[in-house]
């Protein structure tokens, strides 16, 4: 069992060589959460494509990362659905942008909500290979989680006003941890070849 945690550690320690996506991606959102602020009327028009586009490239950065990084930590397989969803949404926000208007919450809630098991199950696997900073990891995940439940009990209820500030926190929040994520994925090396 202890060759079996050595093994598994020895791969989890292996340099991520593409944690700069996520960092490219952490900063495009906190961008366009910035956006939704900045432009709050025109917003909720641009908002579906906007929200696209973040979806393509947040997807193909986890996507990659998964793929081509050495990253073996157990949520690997999160981020590979989670990739594969974000570009599957992303494009159905990019081509249908009218019928996105009406559903936008409701595909904010739930990718919200997908990407905080996420970033919890991230911050657990920190936990389990006792990397430093997995607390704020969790507890930002369980903050976008209450956010997206927030927005997930009743959509269709909320205004225009409400959705743009749920998406511009939603966006800033997650841009935030993503940015979060990469620096600990770009040393996490580090702290293996520590132990």
């Amino acid at each position: 069992m202890k060759r079996h945690y050595e093994n598994i550690m020895r791969k989890a320690g292996r340099v991520v060589g593409h944690w700069w996506l996520m960092l490219l991606a952490g900063l495009l959102c906190i961008a366009a959460g910035i956006c939704v602020f900045a432009f709050p009327l025109e917003s909720y028009v641009t908002l579906a494509i906007l929200f696209g586009v973040l979806m393509l490239v947040t997807g193909a950065a986890q996507l990659i990362i998964a793929s081509t990084s050495g990253n073996y930590l157990m949520m690997k397989g999160y981020v590979v659905v989670g990739g594969v969803l974000d570009l599957i949404l992303g494009i159905f926000l990019c081509l249908y942008p009218g019928i996105t208007l009406v559903v936008l919450p409701v595909m904010m809630g739930l990718w919200m909500l997908y990407h905080s098991f996420m970033i919890i199950a991230f911050g657990g696997d920190m936990d389990t290979f006792r990397i430093p900073g997995n607390g704020w990891i969790i507890c930002s995940g369980i903050i976008l989680l209450l956010l997206s439940v927030f927005v997930l009990v009743n959509p269709m209820s909320f205004g225009v006003a409400t959705v743009i500030v749920l998406a511009g926190v939603g966006l800033l929040l997650f841009g935030l941890i993503m940015i979060i994520m990469s620096m600990t994925l770009k040393n996490i090396h580090r702290h293996f070849a520590s132990e």
